[in-house]
This record gives structure tokens, sequence and C-alpha cells, in this order.
């Protein structure tokens, strides 16, 4: 059977080895069932689960096998209970754990705990502010206007000023990062006398330059009476990783329970990137008076390796919906932000329900706009509406089909649009305007290998724009080549999603040239950059923490990998576009994918729920 595993790819022969170690004992008849589950788990684990759900294991064909090409007889039944009694390694100090009708690595088991009881601690730790003041404050930087409904952005601040931790999730334009630029605001005034250290930090270097530039950006926005408190706000965020203090061939980090980092405040941005081994490595290592801010969209991809925890601490939040706030805490927001109903008064044993706040006015979006509808359509799983709007008139999206000759024409498209760039690099122009000019336009791809992967669409446009003379392929790097960093290189301090361009310095010689966070710009000579991707086509996953004014995304057909897509890929592509979406894809392929939202098993939703559970 187990050679049947292999030969459908269903198991790797690593975890083949790796369930055998755990076993503890030579694989006979008499612990098959054991063998099979810690298969099940281990395939569990690099798909990204943190645990086995045992309640959705389908015990007539565990491993999903096509039963059409099976011989008779070779079906395989797994009998749970009976495979966990041929288990010797579960429980406290074993390597496996069992938790409510779910299987855990140990590791993993910990972890969760660990999030939900520093979670649990800091949404619960008392915190002394002077209402009146706050209530002032809110006024003071969002208007008192009285409309219908609430203002979510209020109610996001209020939230966060009066708790030691919170949950800030919105989509594209509901304005996050204005909320928390004036959060902090809001904080420094209330702290005035003894300002807090706040630390901004985000899960990739890319990500963390963008939440420079925004913060940036906001406090720009802020009321001139407030110019004094603005200096108090931080504009340069840094990698988690940095914050943390990577040690050198480890995965542990210079800062823990042990040593904690220095910081009154916390913010997170694109939580939704974080795994669930970096996100306990954090939660350890923050002092004990020390708040935490999570900032992202529960709706885009999950982080590549284990965990959902946006999703997971967010999965109360409906668009649309009233949030499930306690009456007590619903009362104060009304005080704090306006007599508005802010709870829907549904009943709920969730320990955080008045830690998290939802932003659902789009804000970059006007309410007509095509990319908003079909964002929210995408969300809502609506095919329906979806095709209606890739079909309308609407003038910020464009739909292409994959009809004979689309290849060309794609790739004939992406040149046109990278020219722009391109003339500016040959002509010789600032290194930033060069920048910006190729921030206008990307192509996304969901796949990196085939046709319908970046690999080869890199490759593709490459020679286009060679025959076109826009660049000249006989240079390994060539004037105006776009990469994309793929590992993190402290030294350099360069980091994983970094974009450089390849252009010449005063001296003519050809550099790699990047913008830093705080706008200044870097040349690293190109034989000293740390791995990189060519990056004229990028993946769906790169792309997350990014924006451009035009976002072309291809999906490839079902039998070409379409059917390995889901709903928060699409989605997040999608929200990737601030002005245009282009979408290249069939018309099955994008309902298919968005009929396919991605579940990851975890008990961190169960374990902060409260004694009435």
């Amino acid at each position: 059977m187990i050679e049947l595993l292999q030969a459908h790819n269903k198991v790797r022969t690593v975890d083949i080895e790796l369930a055998k170690l755990l076993l503890g004992e030579p694989l006979h008849g008499g612990n098959e069932m054991g063998f099979y589950l810690l298969l099940l788990l281990l395939k569990a684990m690099n798909e990204q689960h943190s645990c086995l759900d045992l309640t959705t294991v389908d015990t007539s064909n565990p491993f999903a096998l096509d039963t059409r090409a099976l011989e008779p007889g070779l079906e395989l039944g797994l009998d749970i209970e009976l495979g966990l009694s041929q288990l010797p390694c579960i429980g406290e100090g074993m390597p496996l754990r069992l938790r409510d009708n779910a299987l855990y690595l140990a590791r993993y088991d910990e972890y969760e705990a660990l999030l939900a009881e520093r979670f649990s601690a800091l949404a619960t730790a008392p915190i002394t502010l002077d209402n009146a003041r706050l209530t002032e404050l809110i006024q003071f930087y969002f208007g008192a206007e009285d409309t219908q409904s609430p203002n979510w952005q209020k109610v996001a601040c209020a939230t966060a000023a009066t708790r030691k931790f919170c949950v800030i999730s919105g989509g594209p334009g509901t304005g996050k990062t204005t909320t928390v630029t004036r959060l902090l605001a809001i904080l420094q005034s209330l702290y005035r006398e003894a300002p807090l250290h706040i630390e901004l930090v985000a899960p990739t270097g890319k990500a963390a330059a963008r939440l420079s530039e925004s913060i940036q950006g906001a406090k720009l926005d802020l009321p001139q009476a407030a110019q004094e408190v603005a200096a108090l706000i931080p504009e340069q965020a840094q990698t988690l990783h940095r914050l943390l203090g990577t040690l050198p061939y480890s995965n542990q980090f210079r800062h823990n329970r042990a040593n904690p980092v220095h910081a009154d405040l916390v913010v997170v941005d694109e939580a939704s990137m974080i795994d669930i081994s970096l996100m306990a490595k954090l939660v350890d290592a923050l002092a004990p008076h020390t708040r935490l801010i999570l900032l992202g969209d529960k709706d885009q991809l999950s982080s590549v390796d284990s965990g959902n925890i946006m999703a997971d601490l967010c999965c109360q939040c409906q668009l649309g919906h009233l949030p499930n706030y306690s009456a007590p805490w619903a009362q104060q927001l009304a005080g704090l932000c306006g007599e508005h109903q802010y709870h829907s008064q549904q009943q709920t044993s969730y320990l955080l329900r008045d830690n998290i706040a939802f932003l659902q006015h789009s804000y970059r979006f006007a309410e007509g706009s095509g990319i908003g509808r079909l964002a929210y359509a995408v969300n809502r799983a609506e095919q329906n509406t979806a095709r209606q709007l890739l079909q309308s008139d609407a003038k910020d999206i464009s739909y292409f089909d994959l009809q004979e000759g689309f290849y060309s024409q794609l790739i004939d498209r992406a040149a046109t649009q990278y020219s722009a760039y391109l003339t500016l690099a040959g002509e010789g122009s600032d290194a930033k305007a060069v920048h910006q000019a190729f921030a206008q336009y990307q192509l996304l791809a969901a796949l990196r290998e085939g046709p319908f992967g970046v690999q080869q669409l890199n490759q593709r446009i490459e020679q286009r724009l060679a025959q076109q003379g826009l660049i000249d392929l006989r240079q390994r790097f060539y004037l105006g080549m776009p990469l994309m960093i793929s590992q993190n290189d402290y030294q350099l301090r360069l980091f994983n999603g970094d974009i450089g361009i390849v252009l010449p310095d005063e001296n003519g010689a050809l550099k790699a040239m990047f913008i830093a966070s705080d706008g200044t710009l870097r040349a690293i000579e190109p034989g000293r950059l740390p791995g990189f991707d060519k990056v004229f086509a990028m993946t769906i996953h790169k792309s997350q923490g990014s924006e451009f004014a035009h976002t072309a995304m291809v999906l490839p057909p079902l039998g070409r990998g379409g059917q390995r897509l889901n709903r928060q890929l699409v989605y997040t592509g999608i929200t990737r576009a601030k002005k245009h979406i282009e979408l290249i894809c069939d018309m099955r392929t994008l309902f298919h994918a968005i009929n396919q939202p991605i579940s990851r098993a975890s008990g961190l939703y169960q374990r902060l729920q409260g004694a009435n559970h």
C-alpha cells in the first residue's frame, strides 16, 4: 500500500521515514493504522495545517486516491480509534498530542497553546485611561459627523486605545494605515508626558518599506495642530526578523521571554502573512507591559507556512454584519464614538470578541468601482456577479478568455506596458522615476512552473522586449533588468520581496538600484546580490503587501494547474490593483477557484473560547 501511495504522489519518502521513526518500532500488520494516521498528520503539515482534524478524515479513502484506477481490494480504509491506540508517542512530553479530536505534532500544539495564553492575557490586561480625553481625541482626529452607520475607523481606534491587544482587519482601501497613524497620534497625546516607544514591523522587507511609506503619507494628513504629536510617531518600519534579532544558523531569535523586545507598543502590518511559529516567537518576546496590534486583511492569502492566524482570530467578522461585541463594550463605544448600534447581540463565548476591529468601508474603491465589486463578489463566491462584471463595460476591468492566440497577445500587452519604464531607463532618467514607472504595471501568475508560471512568462516577455531592442539579453545583468530578492541578506540590508532595477550609477557602471524605506537610493553590485528572481512576472504570493496601478493576472486552465487555485489567491491578486485589473483566464477556472476557500485545520479559535464553550 505504501508503494501505491508513493506512486500516486500522496506521500513523500521523507514522511514515510519520519513516521517509522515516530512509531518507534518496526512496521508490521499490528500497527498499520497508527502508521497511516502518522502519514496523514505529516501530509496535513505539508499542506500548512496546524494539526490533523480527525473529524474531517474520510475513513473510507483517507488519502483521496482515485478509486477508479485501483485494482479491487486495494482500497485503504482507516480505523482512527485503532490507529490512535497503536501510537505509543502521544501525550505530554511525547512527539504527538491529541486535543479535541485533533492530532498535533507537539511543537505546533505548544505554539497554539502559547498564542492562546498570551492573547488571552493581553486581551484581559487592565489599562487605565482618561475616557473623556480619549473621546475628545477621537472626535478631533475623525470629526464628530453623525452618520447612519458607525465609523469603523473610530471603533478600531477606541478598541486599540483601551486594550493591550487588538486585531484590526480590513480589505484594500479601508484605511488601515490611516487608522493606525491616527491611533498612534491619539496614544501619544494620551501619554504625552511619557511618550510610548513604538515599533512598526512587517513580515517582509517589501511590506516594511510600504508600511513606512504609508505612515509617512498618513502623517502629512494629520491636522496642523497635531504636528508636535506627529513627531512622536515613528516612520521607519522593519522586518519582524530584524525586530526579534536573527541568530545565524538557528530558528531561534535574540529576543525571547528571557530577553524581551524593548517597546511599549508593537504594530505588525500584513499579519495574515505570518505563520504560527513566527507569531508564537513574537508574542513570547513581548515584555509584560508591551501592547500588540495586528493589522491586515483576514481574507488575503494565508502564510506560506503552517497557520492561518488572522483568519482564525477574525472568523466572527462578516462584511455587512455588526460585530459580536459584548453589551458593556458596545455601550462604552457609544460614549467614545457616538450613539450607534455596535453589536449584533448574537451569543458568543469568544474571549477576544471585544479585541477585534473590522474596517468595512473602502475609501479606495468608489461604490461603482469594478475592482471593488469584483473583489467583493469573489470573496462572497458570487459567480454570476463576477461573470457580469467581467463581461460588463466597467472601465477599470479588462477580461481576456483563453481563446486562440491569447498567450502571444498576453506577452505583447505586458511588453507594451513594460516598454514605458525601459524607455526611461534607456534615456538615463533618474532611478526613482524608473522605479515609479515600473510599479505602474505588474503581471501576476498563480504558478511558478509551466507556460502559465512566472519562469516561462518572464522568459517570453524578455524575448519580446529583446526583439523590440529594449533590452540586451547578451548581458547577464542588463540595463533595466527588474529583480526581486528571494532571500534575506542582513549585511546588505536586502530582504525577501525587495525589488531592484539594474541601472547605471554616477560612473556608468551597472548596479542593482533599490529604493530604501526612507526613500534613499541604494546601489548594489549585482554580483553581491543574494538569491533573486526576474520579475516581469511575479507570483500572487509574492505580490502580497504591494499595490500596482495596473495589475494583470493570468490563471491556468483546470487541466494545467487551475484545480489547485483557491478563493484567497484570486482575491489577493485582484486587490493588488489600484486603478485597473486585467484578468486572463477561463471562466471555469475562476468559478472553481472562488468555490475553493482555503480552510486550514487549527485549534486556536477553539482554545480562545470561554468557560461555557
